[in-house]
């Protein structure tokens, strides 16, 4: 099990810290906890078994029309996982080009502005706050909309994200030809709260977690990943309560408001 947490605070509440938190569950998965902030890294020593990241300065994709800023990945070559996951930056009016990543789910979770995002022949408008989860293959594009502000949004690719499984241009159209299904796919959409609904899980003081989308709780739903997603709602001075997550590791991302402190007591 992966955890992922953006911790949000709300402009509509004085008094609560959120955690929109992505737990990918996989057996075959395992990476270093950490704490991905703005703050230099601390020495590559074993620090508890905790690990921070910072993000690079990142570069320019599909010909300016983005940026992107990764953390797993091609950037972290020492940790290893079976996804990649990054921050992508996209103006307003600028748009990815019609693209497939072919064998590799997408899951985008906006953190500012408004996208229109193409599976296939079906468009979705997506708001800050909301997930997009897009089956692999698709033919897709993401498209900032509105005059300000600009497109941001978490981009997670599983599995790793390489130039071999993206097609455009020609390439995309010559597979579109001679090995396209004709299958339409339909985007998985999970709006933002209120209300967040999901299966409750009660995991410390003054934190609260639901899972959102997860392939083995809830089958009935297909979703085309192998992790779950969840909401955790974590007021101030609260915490989780001490666990163990057998075979694998915690990730938090922190997007803004407040301080976390992540830490790994040494058990006797």
């Amino acid at each position: 099990m992966q955890v992922i947490c953006f911790m949000l605070s709300p402009a509509d509440s004085l008094f609560m810290h959120r955690f929109i938190c992505l737990i990918f569950v996989s057996t075959l998965m395992f990476i270093s906890a950490g704490c991905l902030t703005g703050h230099p890294s601390p020495p590559a020593e074993d620090a508890g078994g905790i690990r921070l990241i910072t993000p690079g300065e990142g570069f320019s994709i599909f010909d300016g029309q983005g940026h992107y800023s990764g953390l797993i990945g091609d950037e972290s070559p020492d940790i290893p996982a079976n996804y990649s996951l990054g921050h992508v930056t996209i103006p307003p009016g600028n748009a990815t080009p019609p693209h497939r990543l072919v064998g590799s789910s997408e899951f985008v979770y906006l953190t500012g502005g408004e996208a229109e995002i193409r599976c296939d022949t079906t468009t979705v408008t997506v708001r800050e706050g909301e997930v997009v989860i897009l089956p692999d293959g698709v033919l897709q594009s993401i498209t900032a909309v509105g005059d300000a502000p600009p497109l941001h949004y978490i981009d997670v690719i599983q599995p790793p994200f390489s130039s071999a499984v993206e097609l455009s241009g020609d390439e995309l159209t010559e597979f579109t030809a001679n090995v396209d299904d004709g299958k339409d796919h339909v985007p998985i959409v999970i709006p933002p709260d209120p209300p967040r609904k999901g299966i409750a899980w009660d995991i410390g003081s003054d934190m609260m977690l639901y899972t959102l989308a997860n392939p083995v709780l809830m089958p009935e739903r297909n979703f085309p990943i192998d992790y779950s997603v969840a909401y955790a709602e974590l007021l101030p001075g609260g915490s989780a309560d001490f666990n163990k997550l057998a075979g694998a590791s915690e990730l938090i991302y922190v997007i803004t408001g407040g301080v976390v402190e992540v830490f790994t007591p040494r058990w006797k």
